[in-house]
């Protein structure tokens, strides 16, 4: 769904004029549409900011390909934001699965004792950065499995990757708290609306996936 049909859908819940034409370029400052419309597009992103960062959503996964160099610890993930997560780590060269590693056992290797460059057991994030433990000893091809939210919606043509519904109800209920009142669904029951749709919408996109919301007793 395009960017124009969901900020559309949110001004037709608030019974204002939808925009009938796409707009030229991104729509923050654009002299074709009036503020208010701006303001729906704000309230789009917002929405869906929260939508991508409540699950895995595998329409936002991807494989990213890290080669190492011998001697060079640290890797930038290519598209990576600080709000994406790593699923998995594979050495694609030695057919090994990478553990993570926390930044004290990170440190208490790297800086205790003498280390010894080698095929990479384990990392650590760093932002958008990987390090690898031991140091890489020469060429490895790393896969990453990753979650990367999509960049903010700017353009009217622009397609969504996450569920739509969920961000539709989500902006419409920060406008109606922006309003105060709209004379019709209170900000409460759009909220629970929207709890709802997102709720069934993880429920649709776990079951394309495999045991990632079961918890085992240890």
């Amino acid at each position: 769904m395009s960017y124009r049909t969901i900020v559309n859908k949110v001004l037709r819940r608030l019974r204002e004029s939808s925009v009938s034409a796409d707009w030229i370029g991104d729509l923050a400052g654009n002299t074709e549409v009036d503020d208010y419309v701006q303001l729906i597009g704000d309230y789009v992103n917002e929405a869906k900011l929260s939508v991508e960062d409540a699950w895995k959503w595998t329409t936002l996964r991807s494989v990213v390909t890290i080669t190492t160099s011998a001697a060079t610890n640290s890797y930038t993930i290519t598209g990576a934001t600080n709000r994406s997560k790593v699923l998995q780590v594979i050495d694609n060269t030695n057919n090994f699965t990478l553990k993570l590693m926390s930044d004290e056992q990170f440190y208490d290797y790297k800086f205790i004792g003498n280390q010894t460059d080698s095929n990479p057991i384990a990392y650590r994030i760093n932002g958008t950065t990987m390090d690898f433990y031991p140091q890489p000893s020469g060429t490895f091809d790393i896969k990453v499995h990753i979650v990367i939210p999509q960049t903010d919606l700017t353009e009217a043509a622009t397609e969504m990757t996450v569920p739509e519904l969920p961000v539709v109800l989500a902006a419409y209920a920060l406008a109606l708290a922006e309003r105060g009142e709209d004379g019709g669904a209170g900000v409460g029951v759009v909220a629970a609306r929207f709890d709802s749709t997102l709720s069934d919408a993880i429920t649709q996109d776990e079951s394309r996936t495999v045991n990632e919301t079961v918890w085992y007793a240890s």
